[in-house]
Protein backbone atom coordinates (compact mmCIF):
# COMPACT_ATOMS: atom_id res chain seq x y z
CA UNK A 1 0.00 0.00 0.00
CA UNK A 2 1.13 3.64 -1.14
CA UNK A 3 1.10 6.48 2.03
CA UNK A 4 0.75 9.96 1.06
CA UNK A 5 3.50 10.70 -0.34
CA UNK A 6 2.54 8.89 -3.44
CA UNK A 7 0.01 11.28 -3.54
CA UNK A 8 2.62 14.25 -3.96
CA UNK A 9 4.18 13.04 -7.28
CA UNK A 10 3.95 16.41 -8.60
CA UNK A 11 6.24 18.07 -6.29
CA UNK A 12 8.12 14.86 -5.72
CA UNK A 13 8.97 14.37 -9.47
CA UNK A 14 10.62 17.23 -9.57
CA UNK A 15 12.36 17.50 -6.00
CA UNK A 16 13.46 14.13 -6.25
CA UNK A 17 14.13 13.78 -10.22
CA UNK A 18 17.56 15.53 -9.63
CA UNK A 19 18.63 14.33 -6.12
CA UNK A 20 17.88 10.87 -7.80
CA UNK A 21 20.23 11.19 -10.99
CA UNK A 22 23.29 9.63 -9.08
CA UNK A 23 21.91 6.27 -9.64
CA UNK A 24 18.99 7.03 -12.50
CA UNK A 25 21.03 6.58 -15.63
CA UNK A 26 24.04 4.13 -14.32
CA UNK A 27 21.78 1.51 -13.60
CA UNK A 28 22.12 -0.10 -16.85
CA UNK A 29 19.18 1.03 -18.04
CA UNK A 30 18.22 3.16 -21.09
CA UNK A 31 20.03 6.80 -21.21
CA UNK A 32 17.49 9.38 -20.12
CA UNK A 33 16.61 12.85 -21.53
CA UNK A 34 17.27 16.06 -19.51
CA UNK A 35 15.87 18.95 -20.79
CA UNK A 36 14.98 21.24 -18.31
CA UNK A 37 12.38 20.62 -15.63
CA UNK A 38 11.11 17.54 -18.21
CA UNK A 39 14.65 15.43 -17.00
CA UNK A 40 13.54 16.16 -13.24
CA UNK A 41 9.77 14.40 -14.38
CA UNK A 42 11.23 11.86 -16.18
CA UNK A 43 13.98 10.61 -13.87
CA UNK A 44 11.57 10.63 -11.06
CA UNK A 45 8.61 8.90 -13.19
CA UNK A 46 11.21 6.14 -14.24
CA UNK A 47 12.38 5.25 -10.70
CA UNK A 48 9.33 5.97 -8.80
CA UNK A 49 6.95 3.57 -10.47
CA UNK A 50 4.12 2.15 -8.19
CA UNK A 51 6.06 -0.78 -7.05
CA UNK A 52 9.35 1.26 -6.50
CA UNK A 53 7.22 3.72 -4.33
CA UNK A 54 5.24 1.23 -2.00
CA UNK A 55 8.84 -0.38 -1.35
CA UNK A 56 10.58 2.63 -0.29
CA UNK A 57 7.05 3.57 1.49
CA UNK A 58 6.95 0.18 3.21
CA UNK A 59 10.73 0.11 4.26
CA UNK A 60 10.22 3.48 5.83
CA UNK A 61 7.39 1.95 8.18
CA UNK A 62 9.04 -0.71 9.29
CA UNK A 63 11.42 1.24 10.40
CA UNK A 64 9.09 3.18 12.78
CA UNK A 65 7.40 0.22 13.51
CA UNK A 66 10.67 -1.42 14.69
CA UNK A 67 11.63 1.75 16.79
CA UNK A 68 8.01 1.68 18.20
CA UNK A 69 8.19 -1.66 19.42
CA UNK A 70 11.60 -0.93 20.78
CA UNK A 71 13.79 -2.60 18.60
CA UNK A 72 16.45 0.60 19.40
CA UNK A 73 16.54 2.84 22.01
CA UNK A 74 14.28 5.84 20.78
CA UNK A 75 10.50 4.87 21.81
CA UNK A 76 9.07 6.78 18.75
CA UNK A 77 10.79 8.78 15.26
CA UNK A 78 11.32 12.41 16.21
CA UNK A 79 10.56 15.19 13.73
CA UNK A 80 13.06 15.66 11.07
CA UNK A 81 15.54 18.27 11.86
CA UNK A 82 15.38 21.62 10.76
CA UNK A 83 18.47 21.34 8.15
CA UNK A 84 16.39 19.10 6.11
CA UNK A 85 12.97 21.14 6.24
CA UNK A 86 12.58 22.58 2.77
CA UNK A 87 9.36 23.23 1.31
CA UNK A 88 7.96 21.88 -1.83
CA UNK A 89 8.78 22.76 -5.32
CA UNK A 90 6.51 22.78 -8.02
CA UNK A 91 7.55 21.35 -11.25
CA UNK A 92 8.82 23.92 -13.66
CA UNK A 93 11.58 26.03 -15.56
CA UNK A 94 11.98 28.10 -12.53
CA UNK A 95 12.44 25.98 -10.31
CA UNK A 96 15.29 24.07 -11.86
CA UNK A 97 17.87 25.96 -11.33
CA UNK A 98 16.58 26.09 -7.30
CA UNK A 99 16.92 22.14 -7.47
CA UNK A 100 20.28 22.25 -8.98
CA UNK A 101 21.53 24.99 -6.40
CA UNK A 102 20.12 22.03 -3.32
CA UNK A 103 22.75 19.43 -4.99
CA UNK A 104 25.08 21.63 -5.00
CA UNK A 105 24.89 22.96 -1.41
CA UNK A 106 24.47 19.38 -0.27
CA UNK A 107 28.14 18.78 -2.48
CA UNK A 108 26.17 16.90 -4.77
CA UNK A 109 27.91 18.41 -7.54
CA UNK A 110 29.04 14.87 -9.59
CA UNK A 111 25.83 14.52 -10.41
CA UNK A 112 25.35 17.31 -12.55
CA UNK A 113 28.41 16.47 -14.33
CA UNK A 114 27.45 13.42 -15.66
CA UNK A 115 27.13 13.14 -19.74
CA UNK A 116 23.22 13.48 -19.60
CA UNK A 117 23.33 16.75 -17.52
CA UNK A 118 26.63 18.60 -18.13
CA UNK A 119 25.16 19.19 -21.91
CA UNK A 120 22.04 20.81 -21.05
CA UNK A 121 23.01 22.85 -17.96
CA UNK A 122 23.11 26.66 -18.85
CA UNK A 123 26.70 28.06 -18.28
CA UNK A 124 26.75 29.50 -14.90
CA UNK A 125 25.49 26.09 -13.12
CA UNK A 126 28.12 24.01 -15.07
CA UNK A 127 30.50 26.37 -14.09
CA UNK A 128 29.64 26.10 -10.52
CA UNK A 129 29.77 22.41 -10.45
CA UNK A 130 32.63 22.43 -12.30
CA UNK A 131 34.40 24.68 -9.29
CA UNK A 132 33.24 22.45 -6.80
CA UNK A 133 34.66 19.61 -8.73
CA UNK A 134 38.27 21.55 -8.54
CA UNK A 135 38.25 22.61 -5.05
CA UNK A 136 36.83 19.52 -3.67
CA UNK A 137 38.51 16.64 -5.47
CA UNK A 138 42.23 15.84 -6.84
CA UNK A 139 43.13 14.29 -10.34
CA UNK A 140 44.75 10.77 -9.36
CA UNK A 141 46.54 10.68 -12.93
CA UNK A 142 46.44 7.33 -14.98
CA UNK A 143 49.55 4.96 -14.74
CA UNK A 144 50.69 1.80 -13.13
CA UNK A 145 50.95 1.56 -9.51
CA UNK A 146 51.99 -1.69 -7.04
CA UNK A 147 49.79 -2.59 -4.57
CA UNK A 148 52.24 -5.06 -1.55
CA UNK A 149 50.68 -7.85 -0.72
CA UNK A 150 48.82 -7.69 2.77
CA UNK A 151 50.33 -9.68 5.52
CA UNK A 152 49.29 -9.38 8.80
CA UNK A 153 51.61 -7.85 11.39
CA UNK A 154 54.28 -7.71 8.52
CA UNK A 155 56.31 -4.73 8.18
CA UNK A 156 57.32 -5.45 4.18
CA UNK A 157 59.72 -2.14 4.49
CA UNK A 158 62.15 -4.32 6.22
CA UNK A 159 62.20 -5.98 2.59
CA UNK A 160 61.98 -2.79 0.96
CA UNK A 161 65.78 -2.43 0.27
CA UNK A 162 66.57 -5.65 -0.78
CA UNK A 163 63.57 -5.84 -3.08
CA UNK A 164 61.75 -2.50 -3.71
CA UNK A 165 58.77 -4.40 -5.03
CA UNK A 166 58.29 -7.54 -3.09
CA UNK A 167 55.57 -9.83 -4.34
CA UNK A 168 52.91 -7.52 -4.53
CA UNK A 169 50.88 -6.98 -7.55
CA UNK A 170 50.83 -4.16 -9.96
CA UNK A 171 47.81 -2.40 -11.61
CA UNK A 172 47.21 -0.25 -14.28
CA UNK A 173 44.51 2.85 -12.87
CA UNK A 174 42.87 5.18 -15.30
CA UNK A 175 42.40 8.68 -14.51
CA UNK A 176 40.11 9.46 -11.45
CA UNK A 177 39.69 12.01 -8.80
CA UNK A 178 39.68 11.21 -5.49
CA UNK A 179 38.23 13.97 -2.74
CA UNK A 180 40.61 15.68 -1.52
CA UNK A 181 39.39 15.68 2.65
CA UNK A 182 37.72 12.48 4.30
CA UNK A 183 33.84 13.13 4.41
CA UNK A 184 32.98 14.86 7.53
CA UNK A 185 30.28 15.22 9.66
CA UNK A 186 28.91 18.53 8.21
CA UNK A 187 28.76 16.63 4.66
CA UNK A 188 27.26 13.46 6.58
CA UNK A 189 24.42 15.50 8.09
CA UNK A 190 22.93 16.50 4.56
CA UNK A 191 22.96 12.81 3.74
CA UNK A 192 20.66 12.11 7.09
CA UNK A 193 18.74 14.71 6.81
CA UNK A 194 17.50 13.93 3.66
CA UNK A 195 15.90 10.81 5.19
CA UNK A 196 18.59 8.13 3.11
CA UNK A 197 18.38 5.88 5.36
CA UNK A 198 14.54 5.25 4.62
CA UNK A 199 15.31 5.38 0.46
CA UNK A 200 15.66 2.11 -0.28
CA UNK A 201 17.45 2.41 -3.78
CA UNK A 202 20.56 3.97 -2.70
CA UNK A 203 21.26 0.98 -0.64
CA UNK A 204 22.99 -2.30 -1.42
CA UNK A 205 20.29 -4.84 -1.74
CA UNK A 206 22.09 -7.21 0.25
CA UNK A 207 22.20 -4.79 3.42
CA UNK A 208 18.53 -3.60 3.03
CA UNK A 209 17.57 -6.11 6.47
CA UNK A 210 20.38 -4.74 8.55
CA UNK A 211 19.95 -0.95 7.55
CA UNK A 212 17.40 -1.03 10.39
CA UNK A 213 20.13 -1.11 12.76
CA UNK A 214 22.44 1.71 11.10
CA UNK A 215 20.79 3.97 14.43
CA UNK A 216 22.71 6.20 16.71
CA UNK A 217 23.23 6.34 20.43
CA UNK A 218 19.66 6.93 20.79
CA UNK A 219 18.17 4.72 18.28
CA UNK A 220 17.69 7.62 15.39
CA UNK A 221 19.08 6.72 11.71
CA UNK A 222 23.21 8.06 11.95
CA UNK A 223 26.37 6.77 12.65
CA UNK A 224 27.09 5.36 15.65
CA UNK A 225 28.32 7.90 17.91
CA UNK A 226 25.54 10.80 17.43
CA UNK A 227 22.97 11.43 19.21
CA UNK A 228 19.57 12.52 18.28
CA UNK A 229 20.42 12.15 14.48
CA UNK A 230 23.62 14.79 14.97
CA UNK A 231 26.77 15.15 15.55
CA UNK A 232 28.70 16.70 18.48
CA UNK A 233 28.52 20.27 18.85
CA UNK A 234 32.20 21.72 17.69
CA UNK A 235 32.94 18.42 14.87
CA UNK A 236 31.74 20.15 11.93
CA UNK A 237 34.99 19.34 9.99
CA UNK A 238 35.83 16.36 11.48
CA UNK A 239 35.64 12.87 9.52
CA UNK A 240 32.33 11.13 10.02
CA UNK A 241 32.90 7.60 12.18
CA UNK A 242 30.97 5.10 13.03
CA UNK A 243 29.70 4.10 9.88
CA UNK A 244 29.74 0.58 7.78
CA UNK A 245 31.32 0.05 4.30
CA UNK A 246 27.54 0.09 3.34
CA UNK A 247 26.75 3.95 5.05
CA UNK A 248 29.91 5.06 3.18
CA UNK A 249 29.04 3.15 -0.18
CA UNK A 250 25.46 4.73 0.13
CA UNK A 251 26.57 7.96 1.20
CA UNK A 252 28.68 8.26 -2.63
CA UNK A 253 25.99 6.83 -4.57
CA UNK A 254 23.91 9.50 -2.86
CA UNK A 255 26.76 12.27 -3.82
CA UNK A 256 27.33 10.43 -7.37
CA UNK A 257 30.30 9.45 -6.64
CA UNK A 258 31.33 5.78 -5.18
CA UNK A 259 34.35 4.44 -3.25
CA UNK A 260 37.87 4.71 -4.21
CA UNK A 261 39.25 0.91 -5.25
CA UNK A 262 42.32 -0.11 -3.11
CA UNK A 263 44.53 1.16 -6.18
CA UNK A 264 43.07 4.37 -7.02
CA UNK A 265 43.77 5.24 -3.05
CA UNK A 266 47.37 3.76 -3.47
CA UNK A 267 48.36 5.25 -6.19
CA UNK A 268 46.82 8.90 -4.85
CA UNK A 269 49.01 8.12 -1.70
CA UNK A 270 52.50 6.96 -2.92
CA UNK A 271 52.35 8.76 -6.33
CA UNK A 272 54.60 6.65 -8.80
CA UNK A 273 57.02 7.70 -10.77
CA UNK A 274 57.94 5.39 -14.22
CA UNK A 275 61.48 5.77 -14.96
CA UNK A 276 61.29 3.25 -17.36
CA UNK A 277 60.32 -0.91 -18.28
CA UNK A 278 60.77 -2.58 -14.98
CA UNK A 279 61.26 0.64 -13.46
CA UNK A 280 59.34 2.49 -10.51
CA UNK A 281 59.37 4.59 -7.56
CA UNK A 282 56.42 4.84 -5.21
CA UNK A 283 56.88 6.76 -2.04
CA UNK A 284 56.39 5.16 1.25
CA UNK A 285 54.45 8.08 2.61
CA UNK A 286 52.67 11.34 0.67
CA UNK A 287 55.59 13.39 1.74
CA UNK A 288 58.41 11.20 0.98
CA UNK A 289 59.93 7.96 2.66
CA UNK A 290 60.21 8.53 6.44
CA UNK A 291 57.72 8.84 8.43
CA UNK A 292 57.26 11.84 9.98
CA UNK A 293 55.10 12.68 12.94
CA UNK A 294 54.45 15.92 12.54
CA UNK A 295 52.61 15.24 9.50
CA UNK A 296 50.07 13.55 10.81
CA UNK A 297 47.57 12.70 13.33
CA UNK A 298 48.50 9.15 15.12
CA UNK A 299 49.17 7.73 18.74
CA UNK A 300 51.42 10.10 20.55
CA UNK A 301 51.49 12.65 18.17
CA UNK A 302 47.64 14.27 18.43
CA UNK A 303 45.34 15.06 20.51
CA UNK A 304 44.16 11.44 21.20
CA UNK A 305 40.96 12.22 18.61
CA UNK A 306 40.07 13.17 15.34
CA UNK A 307 40.91 16.85 14.39
CA UNK A 308 39.76 18.86 11.69
CA UNK A 309 40.15 17.38 8.02
CA UNK A 310 42.26 20.66 6.80
CA UNK A 311 44.37 20.39 9.20
CA UNK A 312 47.99 18.80 8.69
CA UNK A 313 49.21 20.42 5.12
CA UNK A 314 52.06 19.27 5.48
CA UNK A 315 51.07 15.80 5.15
CA UNK A 316 49.08 16.56 1.90
CA UNK A 317 50.21 14.12 -1.06
CA UNK A 318 51.93 15.41 -4.42
CA UNK A 319 48.31 15.74 -5.86
CA UNK A 320 46.77 17.24 -3.02
CA UNK A 321 45.06 15.07 -1.02
CA UNK A 322 44.63 15.82 2.85
CA UNK A 323 45.14 12.98 5.42
CA UNK A 324 45.84 9.83 3.77
CA UNK A 325 47.47 8.73 6.46
CA UNK A 326 46.26 9.38 9.77
CA UNK A 327 43.40 10.46 11.82
CA UNK A 328 41.06 7.86 10.47
CA UNK A 329 41.22 4.72 8.46
CA UNK A 330 39.11 4.63 5.38
CA UNK A 331 37.04 2.46 3.69
CA UNK A 332 37.77 1.45 -0.17
CA UNK A 333 35.81 -0.47 -2.22
CA UNK A 334 37.35 -3.49 -2.43
CA UNK A 335 37.55 -6.84 -0.52
CA UNK A 336 40.80 -7.26 1.85
CA UNK A 337 42.97 -9.79 0.30
CA UNK A 338 45.92 -11.14 2.20
CA UNK A 339 49.21 -12.55 0.62
CA UNK A 340 47.55 -16.10 0.96
CA UNK A 341 48.02 -19.52 -1.48
CA UNK A 342 49.27 -18.41 -4.67
CA UNK A 343 48.61 -21.41 -6.75
CA UNK A 344 49.46 -19.34 -10.38
CA UNK A 345 52.69 -18.38 -8.99
CA UNK A 346 52.94 -15.06 -9.21
CA UNK A 347 52.22 -14.42 -5.69
CA UNK A 348 47.89 -12.93 -6.72
CA UNK A 349 46.53 -11.72 -3.67
CA UNK A 350 43.45 -13.88 -2.61
CA UNK A 351 40.54 -11.83 -1.31
CA UNK A 352 38.55 -12.15 1.74
CA UNK A 353 35.20 -12.18 0.73
CA UNK A 354 33.74 -11.64 4.46
CA UNK A 355 36.35 -8.33 4.64
CA UNK A 356 36.38 -4.85 3.70
CA UNK A 357 39.67 -3.12 2.86
CA UNK A 358 41.36 -0.13 5.20
CA UNK A 359 44.13 2.27 4.27
CA UNK A 360 45.72 4.79 6.37
CA UNK A 361 45.67 4.19 9.94
CA UNK A 362 43.64 6.73 12.17
CA UNK A 363 44.58 8.84 15.55
CA UNK A 364 44.82 5.75 17.79
CA UNK A 365 47.65 3.88 15.26
CA UNK A 366 50.69 2.97 17.10
CA UNK A 367 53.02 1.21 15.09
CA UNK A 368 54.37 3.26 12.21
CA UNK A 369 54.23 0.54 9.86
CA UNK A 370 50.59 0.42 9.41
CA UNK A 371 50.65 4.09 8.74
CA UNK A 372 51.98 3.73 5.20
CA UNK A 373 51.04 4.52 2.09
CA UNK A 374 50.61 0.53 1.29
CA UNK A 375 49.71 -1.00 4.35
CA UNK A 376 45.75 -2.65 4.52
CA UNK A 377 44.05 -3.94 6.96
CA UNK A 378 40.42 -5.46 7.13
CA UNK A 379 36.95 -5.37 9.01
CA UNK A 380 33.75 -6.59 8.53
CA UNK A 381 31.86 -4.54 6.50
CA UNK A 382 29.11 -4.60 8.96
CA UNK A 383 31.62 -2.74 11.32
CA UNK A 384 31.09 0.58 12.69
CA UNK A 385 34.22 1.71 14.55
CA UNK A 386 35.08 5.18 16.03
CA UNK A 387 38.47 5.46 13.93
CA UNK A 388 36.70 4.58 10.40
CA UNK A 389 35.60 6.98 7.99
CA UNK A 390 35.96 7.49 4.20
CA UNK A 391 36.62 9.34 1.07
CA UNK A 392 35.06 9.34 -2.37
CA UNK A 393 36.41 8.49 -5.44
CA UNK A 394 34.94 9.46 -9.56
CA UNK A 395 35.88 8.02 -12.36
CA UNK A 396 36.79 10.88 -15.35
CA UNK A 397 34.74 8.04 -17.56
CA UNK A 398 31.70 8.41 -15.38
CA UNK A 399 31.72 12.17 -16.22
CA UNK A 400 30.81 14.35 -19.00
CA UNK A 401 33.87 14.37 -21.98
CA UNK A 402 36.72 16.61 -21.00
CA UNK A 403 36.13 19.38 -22.90
CA UNK A 404 32.68 19.40 -21.50
CA UNK A 405 34.36 19.46 -17.71
CA UNK A 406 37.14 21.82 -19.14
CA UNK A 407 33.97 24.08 -20.54
CA UNK A 408 32.28 24.09 -16.98
CA UNK A 409 35.78 26.08 -15.63
CA UNK A 410 35.98 28.05 -18.75
CA UNK A 411 39.56 26.35 -20.10
CA UNK A 412 37.21 26.06 -23.37
CA UNK A 413 35.26 27.42 -25.92
CA UNK A 414 31.39 27.21 -25.49
CA UNK A 415 31.21 25.64 -29.12
CA UNK A 416 33.37 22.04 -27.97
CA UNK A 417 31.54 19.28 -27.81
CA UNK A 418 29.65 18.05 -24.74
CA UNK A 419 28.80 14.64 -25.78
CA UNK A 420 31.80 12.45 -26.45
CA UNK A 421 32.41 10.22 -23.82
CA UNK A 422 35.94 9.97 -22.81
CA UNK A 423 37.56 6.54 -23.63
CA UNK A 424 40.48 5.80 -21.26
CA UNK A 425 38.49 4.15 -18.73
CA UNK A 426 38.95 1.31 -16.28
CA UNK A 427 36.20 -1.38 -16.79
CA UNK A 428 36.13 -2.61 -13.82
CA UNK A 429 36.30 0.83 -11.85
CA UNK A 430 33.74 2.02 -13.94
CA UNK A 431 31.64 -1.05 -13.67
CA UNK A 432 31.95 -0.24 -9.99
CA UNK A 433 30.48 3.22 -10.14
CA UNK A 434 27.83 2.02 -12.41
CA UNK A 435 26.80 -0.49 -9.47
CA UNK A 436 27.52 2.38 -6.85
CA UNK A 437 25.29 4.58 -8.57
CA UNK A 438 22.01 2.71 -9.61
CA UNK A 439 52.72 15.76 -11.18
CA UNK A 440 52.16 18.76 -10.09
CA UNK A 441 50.46 19.73 -6.21
CA UNK A 442 47.14 20.17 -6.35
CA UNK A 443 46.42 19.36 -10.04
CA UNK A 444 43.57 21.23 -11.43
CA UNK A 445 40.70 19.54 -12.94
CA UNK A 446 41.23 21.71 -15.75
CA UNK A 447 44.63 18.82 -15.93
CA UNK A 448 42.19 16.13 -18.09
CA UNK A 449 41.79 19.17 -20.85
CA UNK A 450 45.40 18.82 -21.44
CA UNK A 451 46.32 15.30 -20.84
CA UNK A 452 43.46 12.99 -22.80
Amino acid sequence: MINNSAKKLPWVTAAIGLAALGWGWTGGGEPLVWAGAGAAAGVALILFTEPALAQTSEWSTRRTAARVRGKSPAAAPRAPAKPSQREPMEPGPGNVKSLVETLLSDGRYALLLRPQIAGNLDTELLTAAGEQLDQQMALVPDGEVLLEPAVPGADLSLAAADEPHGQGLTLHVAPAFLDRYPVTNRQYQAFVDASCYEQVAIWDQVVWPAVLDFVDATGQPGPRFWREGRFAAGREEHPVVGICWYEAAAFARWVGKRLPTDAEWVKAACWPVNLGPGSQIQRRFPWGNTMDRNRVNLWGCGPGDTVPVEEHVAGVSVGGVYQLIGNVWEWTADDFRFAGDMPDGRGTPQPLAVLKTLRGGAFDTYFDHQATAQFASGDSPLARRHNVGFRCALGICDLASQSAVAFALSAVPAEESLEEPVEDCDEEASDEADDNAGANRGLPATAIAANP
